[in-house]
Parts: C-alpha cells; sequence; structure tokens
C-alpha cells in the first residue's frame, strides 16, 4: 500500500508514452548518422546549392533540440527517484519501496495551495489517473537535486481542491469538476497510515460474503474516504458521477442500483455532507428517494436480474 494512497500499477497515460517510445522510429543517432550521410552527398554534389546545405544544418539542429534529459536513478533516506528518460517521467517511491507515482519531467514543479500553504507535485496525465502528493523539503531538495537545478518552479495550485473525509480527517486531491470520477487520497504521516488501515479492516472484517481480500479492502477505504463509497451497518453504498448504489452482506435480494447525471451526484454528496446522522438509513433506497425528491433530481432505476424474474423492485 502506498502512502499516498492506491497506487497499484501505472495509469494508461504512462503505459502510452512507453508503447509510444517503443514505436516511434528512429532515434537521436539515426538522425546524426542520416545527417553524415547528407553531408557527404552534399560534398559530392557541390552543384546542389545553399538551400540544401540549410536544410542539412536545420535538420542537424532540430535532433539536437529533440534530445531526452539523462536523468539518474538518485536516492535519499526517504525517497527513491527512478527516471525514465525515453519515456520523459520519474517513478517516486518511498522508503518502504511502495511506488508513490509516475510524473512526466514536465510535471516537476511545485502547486501551492493558497488556502492552506501546502505544495504539491501533481501529474496532469487524465481524468481519473493522475498522481498527487504533498511536497515535503526532503523531496523538493531530492528531485533538485536530480534534475540539476537550484529551485523548482513555483505556481499557484489551480484546477485541483484541498478536501477533508469527515470520518477519518484524511485529506484527498480532487480535481475541480470531477468530484465524483475520483482524487488522490493523501497519507501525510503514520499516524494518516493507521487510520487509513483502520478503515480497511472495517470494510475486510464487516463484509466477509462482499470483500474476499485486504486489496479490495483498501480500494474500498480509498473510495470512501473521496467520497464515492460509505458502508452501513449491512452493506456498502457506492456512488460516482452517473449512479449509485447498494450492496447488502448478508441478503443480495437487498441490492439496488439507480442512474443519474453528473449535476444529480454534486447536489447527492452535498446532501450526504450535511446529513451524516442518517447514516444508517443510506442502504435504504426509501431514504434516497426522498432525497431524490427533496433536492429535486431526476434519477433511472435499474432492475437486476433477480428483481425482473420476481416482478417487483427491492426496498
Amino acid at each position: 500500500m502506498s502512502v499516498n494512497g492506491i497506487g497499484a500499477g501505472s495509469p494508461a497515460w504512462y503505459e502510452a508514452k512507453r508503447t509510444q517510445r517503443n514505436n516511434s522510429g528512429t532515434g537521436f543517432a539515426s538522425k546524426m548518422d542520416s545527417a553524415d550521410t547528407a553531408g557527404s552527398v552534399l560534398s559530392q554534389r557541390a552543384s546542389v546549392g545553399t538551400s540544401a546545405l540549410d536544410a542539412y544544418h536545420a535538420s542537424v539542429a532540430s535532433a539536437v533540440r529533440n534530445v531526452k534529459p539523462a536523468y539518474e536513478t538518485y536516492e535519499s533516506e526517504s525517497y527513491r527517484i527512478v527516471p525514465d528518460n525515453e519515456a520523459g517521467c520519474f517513478d517516486i517511491y518511498n522508503k518502504q519501496g511502495e511506488r508513490i507515482g509516475a510524473f512526466d519531467y514536465s510535471d516537476i514543479k511545485v502547486r501551492q495551495d493558497s488556502a492552506t500553504g501546502k505544495q504539491f507535485l501533481i501529474s496532469e496525465h487524465g481524468t481519473m489517473s493522475y498522481d498527487a502528493m504533498v511536497l515535503d523539503g526532503e523531496l523538493k531538495d531530492v528531485l533538485q537535486n536530480v534534475m540539476g537545478v537550484e529551485t523548482l518552479e513555483t505556481e499557484e495550485m489551480q484546477g485541483f481542491t484541498l478536501k477533508t473525509h469527515s470520518g477519518t480527517g484524511l485529506q484527498y486531491l480532487v480535481r475541480d469538476g470531477e468530484e465524483g470520477r475520483g482524487g488522490k487520497v493523501l497519507l501525510q504521516s503514520e499516524a494518516d497510515r493507521e487510520r487509513y488501515e483502520a478503515l480497511a479492516e472495517t470494510y475486510f472484517n464487516k463484509y466477509p460474503n462482499l470483500i474476499h481480500d485486504k486489496n479490495a479492502a483498501y480500494i474500498w477505504a480509498d473510495l470512501e474516504i473521496k467520497g464515492l463509497a460509505q458502508h452501513t451497518k449491512d452493506g456498502i453504498v457506492s456512488m460516482g458521477f452517473n449512479g449509485m448504489s447498494y450492496n447488502d452482506n448478508a441478503d443480495y435480494k437487498n441490492n439496488w442500483s439507480v442512474l443519474f447525471s453528473e449535476n444529480t451526484y454534486k447536489a447527492v454528496f452535498d446532501w450526504r455532507q450535511n446529513n451524516r446522522g442518517s447514516i444508517e438509513e443510506m442502504q435504504k433506497f426509501a431514504t434516497w428517494q426522498d432525497v431524490f425528491d427533496s433536492i429535486g433530481s431526476r434519477y433511472e432505476r435499474i432492475w437486476s436480474d433477480e428483481e425482473e424474474k420476481q416482478g417487483y423492485l427491492n426496498n
């Protein structure tokens, strides 16, 4: 488990860059070889004129400009930075050897939150697949050493908001306008890790018929912190930008699902923030039916195979 949240595997943008690299054709050395060949041809054909010679110089200059940085692996007490110079990315690991995230070289800059003063390192690649972490002094120094610069570029954080999960006090970063699509949980201390572990244990121990391994429990804990899930006394309510559902640990006949718009998700999210006292009633669809009516939102109830067979909806 990563100290900065669930981060197994590589994001799609990162794998795409690797694929692009493997299919990119000739590299710098090949371009230089081609330029040398062009030069020998030009010397044999002096009558070609200055336009061809200019084109040759332009080709060489372009090849030089396209040389990618060649950074080396660097380790400090708490971090290990592993560059992929072909893909143009850093893989960042913590002292436990857990991969925190992949960051394009162009992402290596300080994003400062004006509200809290906290500084972040954020990957800007793709909906639901970005990496983010709090940028402490040690990591900042490490990145400066790796890149051979005295200071990192600093700018005000825009397009992302730092939020706090009321149940655990854990913080997460979410891209503005994508609250129902994900985010990045930020575990900033051992105390944060312990609260995260405790929530995962709750899921694992309370719902044995729904959750069969610890990895799944960590995922559900991650979702709950980001406002995309809620554990109840008997099951799990999950939600996202286009709908929500309930899965009961003891009786699948109590399960239900609905579809709705992203605007409805935002209204439902706000309602949940102000109605934590009704948490045990959240597994009942009748509760949500009243919520949808009160916020004036439309939804579509989705029938399960079991409901279609029995001819009526559960709850």
